[in-house]
């Protein structure tokens, strides 16, 4: 258990291997006593998890009128219009401000449960209980929630946090090995901007880092990371930009591959891109990108850029929702677990990135 210290609402993030009454629990004494709970659940957990039914009898058992609706599988999740309905079923079965929204799935899935509890009535409680390796260990934590709109990834969203996160890594059972290694990028992405003992960790681990006993330690190390950085900014304000290292390009590539990338296979390639413009201009320690590229490779991740830096990918960069004016904050990373922001130009680095391939 972690604990997510924060100046508005606090709250414990659940990591381990859990049975369907021990998550209920955690849950229910999460929500307090709402006056209903509704459940919005990945269509695609529905039809492969044997854990969500016991479950949702859990939750049934513990908390009042329990209902659940099925989001769209993934990215599909991630808009407007889907949030629309997730609203409007919420608003026909009769919903008020003393309900809980309950999110189980990926990534997709706790972005959409948390928009929609954040707008829905103006505000709603919600928690979390992701069910993919990219939720467990990033979209679930921090509050951060929000849906794509065609001109790019996360340009709608509020910050909202939830009352409790619980993390039962026996759903990653039946995710797809393409699914759990995106997920690992995120976990890379911690050791590197804040944990070197989980980059070089990682690095002696490869893919046996997959493993139950080592996955669980790996999971726990990169929410501490997050938690140490969104504690001290909670609202994106400053700090909490180191988290979005890697997604610059990440996100553009994401965007532009109209997402048939997964978002961690993005964001390995725009590590591997944020590295290597690091070390042109001298911030990043040289060799790292190598070495990054290296470990993301063995995990079983993308790295070769190159074909992915189209002019559509450079256009996408324009509209990242860090830019301020003609300026973007980049996030570098000198050597393991340090990160710097610095404001750079747009156009420089759109030049540069291409320079660095």
């Amino acid at each position: 258990m972690l604990h997510v210290p924060l100046d508005e609402r606090s709250y414990d993030v659940h990591i381990g291997h859990f049975d369907a009454e021990e998550v209920a629990d955690k849950i229910a004494a999460a929500v307090g006593k709402p006056s209903a709970v509704a459940v919005l659940v990945d269509e695609h957990v529905v039809l492969v998890s044997p854990r969500l039914p016991a479950l949702l009898a859990a939750l049934g058992r513990r908390l009042p009128r329990v209902q659940s609706f099925r989001l769209p599988r993934g990215e599909a999740a991630k808009n407007l219009t889907a949030v629309e309905r997730s609203c409007e079923w919420l608003a026909q079965a009769g919903y008020d401000r003393g309900s809980v929204v309950i999110g189980i799935g990926g990534g997709a899935a706790t972005d959409h449960a948390g928009f929609v509890a954040a707008v829905y009535l103006r505000g709603v409680a919600y928690a979390l209980c992701p069910t993919t390796l990219l939720a467990a260990v990033d979209a679930s934590v921090g509050g951060k929630t929000g849906v794509d709109i065609p001109s790019g990834k996360n340009l709608v969203g509020a910050f909202h946090q939830p009352r409790g996160v619980v993390a039962d890594l026996g759903f990653l059972e039946t995710l797809p090995e393409r699914e759990a290694a995106a997920g690992m990028a995120e976990v890379v992405k911690a050791g590197l901007i804040g944990d070197a003992a989980l980059f070089t960790k990682l690095e002696s681990l490869g893919r046996s880092a997959f493993a139950s006993a080592e996955l669980t330690s790996a999971v726990a190390a990169a929410v501490k990371v997050k938690i140490g950085v969104v504690s001290e900014d909670e609202r994106e304000s400053g700090r909490r930009a180191v988290l979005n290292f890697g997604h610059t390009v990440g996100h553009a590539i994401e965007t532009a591959s109209h997402y048939q990338l997964l978002h961690g296979e993005a964001v390995s390639l725009g590590m591997v891109a944020a590295l290597r413009l690091g070390e042109a201009r001298g911030v990043t320690a040289p060799g790292l990108a190598s070495r990054t590229q290296a470990l993301l490779d063995r995990l079983g991740l993308p790295v070769d850029v190159k074909p992915h830096l189209t002019r559509e990918t450079l256009a996408h960069v324009e509209v990242d929702k860090k830019r301020r004016g003609g300026a973007v904050h980049f996030v570098f990373v000198p050597r393991p677990g340090e990160a710097v922001l610095c404001d750079l130009p747009l156009d420089e680095v759109k030049e540069q990135v291409a320079a660095a391939f």
